[in-house]
Protein backbone atom coordinates (compact mmCIF):
# COMPACT_ATOMS: atom_id res chain seq x y z
CA UNK A 1 0.00 0.00 0.00
CA UNK A 2 1.19 3.50 -0.77
CA UNK A 3 1.97 6.07 1.86
CA UNK A 4 0.86 9.69 1.78
CA UNK A 5 3.40 12.00 0.13
CA UNK A 6 4.86 14.66 2.41
CA UNK A 7 4.88 18.41 1.93
CA UNK A 8 8.68 18.38 1.48
CA UNK A 9 8.46 15.62 -1.13
CA UNK A 10 5.90 17.64 -3.10
CA UNK A 11 8.17 20.70 -3.00
CA UNK A 12 11.10 18.53 -4.13
CA UNK A 13 9.02 17.23 -7.06
CA UNK A 14 8.32 20.80 -8.15
CA UNK A 15 12.02 21.62 -7.98
CA UNK A 16 12.82 18.51 -10.02
CA UNK A 17 10.27 19.53 -12.67
CA UNK A 18 11.86 22.99 -12.84
CA UNK A 19 15.29 21.38 -13.29
CA UNK A 20 13.91 19.11 -16.03
CA UNK A 21 13.14 22.23 -18.09
CA UNK A 22 16.89 22.89 -18.25
CA UNK A 23 17.79 19.29 -19.13
CA UNK A 24 20.65 18.90 -21.63
CA UNK A 25 21.92 15.63 -23.06
CA UNK A 26 23.70 14.00 -25.96
CA UNK A 27 22.13 11.78 -28.63
CA UNK A 28 24.84 9.56 -30.10
CA UNK A 29 24.70 9.12 -33.86
CA UNK A 30 24.62 5.33 -34.45
CA UNK A 31 27.94 3.83 -35.49
CA UNK A 32 29.94 6.94 -34.61
CA UNK A 33 31.60 8.34 -31.55
CA UNK A 34 29.88 11.69 -31.97
CA UNK A 35 26.46 12.99 -31.08
CA UNK A 36 23.98 15.82 -31.22
CA UNK A 37 23.34 18.05 -28.23
CA UNK A 38 19.76 17.68 -27.00
CA UNK A 39 17.87 20.32 -25.00
CA UNK A 40 14.42 20.06 -23.45
CA UNK A 41 11.94 22.02 -25.60
CA UNK A 42 8.99 23.94 -24.10
CA UNK A 43 6.26 21.89 -22.38
CA UNK A 44 3.77 22.73 -25.15
CA UNK A 45 6.05 21.11 -27.74
CA UNK A 46 6.52 18.00 -25.58
CA UNK A 47 2.74 17.66 -25.24
CA UNK A 48 2.31 18.02 -29.03
CA UNK A 49 4.86 15.23 -29.53
CA UNK A 50 3.02 13.11 -26.96
CA UNK A 51 -0.15 13.52 -29.01
CA UNK A 52 1.68 12.66 -32.24
CA UNK A 53 3.18 9.55 -30.70
CA UNK A 54 -0.16 8.42 -29.30
CA UNK A 55 -1.85 9.00 -32.65
CA UNK A 56 0.75 7.12 -34.71
CA UNK A 57 -1.06 4.30 -36.50
CA UNK A 58 1.90 2.72 -38.26
CA UNK A 59 5.69 2.62 -38.35
CA UNK A 60 5.97 5.53 -40.79
CA UNK A 61 3.93 7.85 -38.55
CA UNK A 62 6.00 6.76 -35.54
CA UNK A 63 9.20 7.49 -37.52
CA UNK A 64 7.89 10.96 -38.40
CA UNK A 65 7.08 11.61 -34.74
CA UNK A 66 10.61 10.54 -33.77
CA UNK A 67 12.05 12.81 -36.47
CA UNK A 68 9.97 15.72 -35.17
CA UNK A 69 11.23 15.03 -31.63
CA UNK A 70 14.82 14.83 -32.87
CA UNK A 71 14.51 18.11 -34.76
CA UNK A 72 12.92 20.11 -31.92
CA UNK A 73 15.34 18.99 -29.22
CA UNK A 74 18.59 19.36 -31.23
CA UNK A 75 19.51 23.03 -31.81
CA UNK A 76 22.29 22.03 -34.23
CA UNK A 77 19.67 20.70 -36.67
CA UNK A 78 17.79 24.03 -36.51
CA UNK A 79 20.84 26.05 -37.59
CA UNK A 80 19.69 28.14 -40.58
CA UNK A 81 23.21 28.39 -42.02
CA UNK A 82 23.57 24.59 -41.96
CA UNK A 83 20.14 24.14 -43.52
CA UNK A 84 21.04 26.58 -46.30
CA UNK A 85 24.41 24.85 -46.87
CA UNK A 86 22.65 21.48 -47.18
CA UNK A 87 19.96 22.90 -49.48
CA UNK A 88 17.03 22.29 -47.14
CA UNK A 89 16.28 25.88 -46.10
CA UNK A 90 12.82 25.63 -47.74
CA UNK A 91 12.06 22.39 -45.82
CA UNK A 92 14.04 22.48 -42.56
CA UNK A 93 12.93 18.99 -41.44
CA UNK A 94 14.51 17.70 -44.66
CA UNK A 95 17.87 18.04 -42.91
CA UNK A 96 17.21 14.65 -41.31
CA UNK A 97 16.89 12.92 -44.70
CA UNK A 98 20.08 14.60 -45.91
CA UNK A 99 22.16 13.67 -42.86
CA UNK A 100 20.79 10.31 -41.70
CA UNK A 101 19.59 6.99 -43.11
CA UNK A 102 16.09 5.81 -42.16
CA UNK A 103 17.61 3.37 -39.65
CA UNK A 104 19.67 6.16 -38.06
CA UNK A 105 16.58 8.39 -38.00
CA UNK A 106 14.65 5.62 -36.24
CA UNK A 107 17.35 5.13 -33.60
CA UNK A 108 17.97 8.84 -33.04
CA UNK A 109 14.23 9.58 -32.98
CA UNK A 110 13.72 6.89 -30.35
CA UNK A 111 16.59 8.33 -28.32
CA UNK A 112 15.03 11.80 -28.61
CA UNK A 113 11.64 10.51 -27.43
CA UNK A 114 13.35 8.77 -24.48
CA UNK A 115 15.25 11.99 -23.69
CA UNK A 116 11.90 13.81 -23.58
CA UNK A 117 10.45 11.13 -21.30
CA UNK A 118 7.87 9.99 -23.87
CA UNK A 119 9.30 6.47 -24.20
CA UNK A 120 10.63 4.26 -21.40
CA UNK A 121 14.40 3.83 -21.15
CA UNK A 122 15.97 0.88 -22.93
CA UNK A 123 16.67 -2.07 -20.63
CA UNK A 124 20.24 -2.34 -19.46
CA UNK A 125 22.08 -5.27 -20.98
CA UNK A 126 23.65 -7.16 -18.12
CA UNK A 127 26.81 -9.00 -18.99
CA UNK A 128 29.21 -10.80 -16.68
CA UNK A 129 32.32 -8.85 -15.68
CA UNK A 130 34.55 -11.38 -17.46
CA UNK A 131 32.48 -11.18 -20.67
CA UNK A 132 33.83 -9.67 -23.86
CA UNK A 133 30.33 -8.78 -25.01
CA UNK A 134 30.03 -11.76 -27.35
CA UNK A 135 27.38 -14.44 -26.81
CA UNK A 136 28.64 -17.69 -25.30
CA UNK A 137 30.09 -20.12 -27.81
CA UNK A 138 28.13 -23.25 -28.70
CA UNK A 139 29.60 -26.06 -26.61
CA UNK A 140 29.19 -28.47 -29.50
CA UNK A 141 28.60 -32.18 -29.19
CA UNK A 142 30.47 -34.31 -26.74
CA UNK A 143 32.07 -37.40 -28.15
CA UNK A 144 33.00 -40.55 -26.33
CA UNK A 145 36.32 -42.19 -27.12
CA UNK A 146 36.69 -45.94 -26.68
Amino acid sequence: MSRKITFDELVARREQRENDKLKVGMLTIPGTGVGLEARMPPQKTVLELYGELGGAKDALEALRCGNHALYVCCPQLQDRALQKELGVDENPMGILDVLFTPVEQDQLGGDALRFLGLLPPLPKQNKPADSDGEPPADPGLETVKN
